[in-house]
């Protein structure tokens, strides 16, 4: 009888263990700040108590960020909470921190993004470029990869992974038709996206990673098969074929090479994802006698940076999926049989131009988006001409007639959006400008943009996440524990600043495969401004490799938007994205370490300690530093 009482005990036990298991997240939700509330009660009578109350704070917004109890979003709104109740900062205050420049910055161009996909102008875009490169395997690949990079420069990689994985898919079907009935019904199969569960709901990006998470309906990324596949059966007797094992393969290559190159193009722009754009605020609030990081100043390092890593990122995925003898070419008949000989993918190439056909001709709607996108991007680049240096002290740029400091990237930004909710999706057909032709009755055409699409397409938990973390940037220096932190990374004053920034990209790169890169960015530009500090070095030679690291999640599905997308199709597992991906994390924190002591020090003027920022807690001036 005791065994079977205590048996019956042990059973009640593990029944009552997975009960509990089964609320995990309300145990985090509850519990974590009750285990971590000694902080602030230890430190409640002494001058320490705002710099402790807030290291409670981000602790707790660690915790919910990795753990995802909330929404990430709506964690990013607890300090409007946390910092009022605790003392550290008024609730007036801590709110501004979700509404400044930046946050503008950032939307602008999200309503920019918006546009090229009402319009489909980024698929017109993806699909001329892989018609221009060709079907040949190792050149779609490069195709994939450059325009996902471009598109992921200026709209959230998880939008730029959603449009070319269909794409893929449907080139990937004529290329894997070629074994047979077979091989087309399990291809088929295979683009069939399935039902979001629990490991297929994604994160949203805008941008990111874009590091937002957002549940994206799988369903609606399909990619329907032409009526028209089988006109093209004819072009596929003569075609020399691929074994089962290349074509598969293939199909990884191609489909891991679009998610990889979607988390790459956003390091290229200041608003290409998230991370970028806490990290130039992080500066402006961190360090507000410096001149900034505006729009160009970001694009002279990261674009270079980024192509270096794209080609390196094509290298590597032909070696790995594409055979190593592909890299220098198809230098024999039978050397690379099946995955880069020419002339063999008429029905591949025929399946895009069919995609492209459908589109129609390029309209006068894309025409003024793309010229307005144009128009954009030169008055980023011309804005403030840093490098040009007039007597009069003011910019050299168009902002010359503008009262100088007035004028921001984000006023620019917001400027084409707001003109694009105005500019007609269509010539004016009245007076002067009515053809003989028309015979409608004149009207005004609708807008390139409305608020109805902007409210379906708009991310608009992004702007909630960059309000949190400059939130908590303005926290830590208000409250004193940059300055604490500051001290205390006085001991690392002895280590080579080149070994520090190798060892913070390696933790953030490996660290942002597990949680959001919003909230990794949010948690760690403060502290390695103030460590920056400590050991008297330029914030931008810790603040600036740390950012771009956090896009360097390879390895997992869970890691990035683009990667769950890709992950979700089914013809890659686990194991190969973790093989593939460890490598090119590595690989391209070699890049980035090498890119930021080489050209980045002359970039950004590495090679001095700037007046601006303050070392060792000794403030050596007040002027500002170009």
């Amino acid at each position: 009888k005791i065994v079977k009482k205590r048996g019956n005990m042990a059973t009640r036990g593990a029944r009552l263990g997975e009960e509990l298991l089964s609320f995990w997240k309300s145990l985090v939700f509850l519990l974590t700040p009750v285990i971590f509330s000694p902080l602030p009660i230890y430190y409640a009578s002494t001058p320490s108590y705002k710099i402790a109350a807030c290291a409670y704070s981000i602790i707790i917004m660690a915790v919910y960020w990795t753990t995802e109890v909330l929404p990430l979003a709506v964690t990013a709104l607890l300090p409007i909470v946390l910092f009022p109740m605790l003392g550290i900062q008024s609730s007036k205050d801590t709110c501004i921190n979700y509404l400044k420049d930046n946050n503008f910055l950032f939307l602008g161009g999200l309503l920019v993004a918006v546009a090229m996909q009402k319009w489909n102008l980024h698929k017109r875009i993806a699909l001329r470029t892989i018609l221009v490169v060709g079907v040949e395997p190792r050149w779609l690949m490069l195709g994939m990869m450059s325009v996902s990079a471009f598109l992921s420069m200026w709209i959230s990689n998880a939008a730029t992974a959603a449009m070319m994985v269909p794409i893929a898919q449907a080139t990937l079907s004529e290329l894997l038709n070629e074994n047979g009935p077979k091989e087309r019904e399990e291809d088929r199969d295979l683009r069939k996206v399935p039902p979001p569960d629990e490991k297929t709901v994604l994160l949203s990006s805008g941008t990111s990673k874009n590091g937002e998470r957002k549940e994206l309906g799988l369903q609606h990324i399909e990619m329907d098969r032409s009526s028209n596949d089988e006109d093209d059966a004819h072009l596929l007797e003569d075609q020399v074929l691929p074994s089962a094992e290349q074509a598969h393969k293939m199909a990884k290559g191609v489909l891991l090479c679009i998610c990889y190159s979607a988390n790459i193009g956003g390091i290229a722009t200041l608003t290409g994802t998230v991370p970028n754009v806490l990290a130039a605020e992080t500066v402006e609030i961190m360090f507000p006698k410096s001149p900034g990081i505006d729009f160009a100043k970001w694009f002279s390092f990261g674009f270079p940076t980024m192509v270096i890593t794209l080609v390196l990122a094509w290298v590597w995925l032909q070696w790995l999926f594409l055979d190593g003898s592909c890299i220098s070419g198809c230098t024999s008949q039978g050397g690379c049989r099946g995955s880069c000989q020419t002339g063999q993918n008429d029905a591949a190439y025929k399946a895009v131009k069919r995609q492209y056909d459908d589109l129609g001709p390029f309209s006068f709607a894309e025409m003024v988006v793309l010229g307005h996108f144009v128009l954009l991007v030169l008055l980023w680049f011309f804005r403030d001409m840093k490098f040009i240096h007039l007597e009069n002290g003011q910019a050299a740029g168009w902002t010359y007639f503008f009262v100088r400091g007035y004028v921001t990237d984000s006023t620019a930004v917001i400027l084409i959006s707001t003109v694009l909710f105005f500019w007609p999706s269509r010539p004016p057909n009245f007076l002067c400008c009515r053809s003989k032709e028309d015979t409608h009755q004149p009207e005004p055409a609708p807008p390139i943009l409305d608020w109805p699409t902007v409210q379906a397409l708009f991310p608009w938990e992004v702007i909630l996440l960059l309000g949190g973390g400059f939130a908590i940037a303005d926290g830590v220096q208000v409250s004193g524990l940059s300055d604490w932190l500051g001290q205390s990374f006085r001991v690392l004053d002895g280590f080579p600043p080149a070994a520090i920034v190798l060892i913070i990209t390696i933790i953030i790169a490996f660290l942002t495969e597990f949680s959001s890169n919003t909230s990794t960015a949010a948690i760690f530009l403060p502290v390695l401004g103030t460590l920056a500090e400590g050991i008297c070095v330029h914030p931008y030679y810790l603040i600036i490799p740390a950012t771009i690291a956090c896009s360097f999640a390879f390895m997992l599905p869970v890691a990035t938007p683009p990667n769950a997308i890709v992950f979700s199709y089914g013809r890659i597992n686990v194991v190969d994205m973790a093989k593939c991906g460890l490598v090119l994390n590595l690989a391209c924190i070699v890049v980035l370490n090498v890119a930021i002591n080489t050209y980045g020090v002359p970039l950004y003027h590495l090679h001095q300690f700037p007046t601006w920022a303050t070392c060792g807690g000794v403030i050596t001036n007040t002027t500002t530093s170009n």
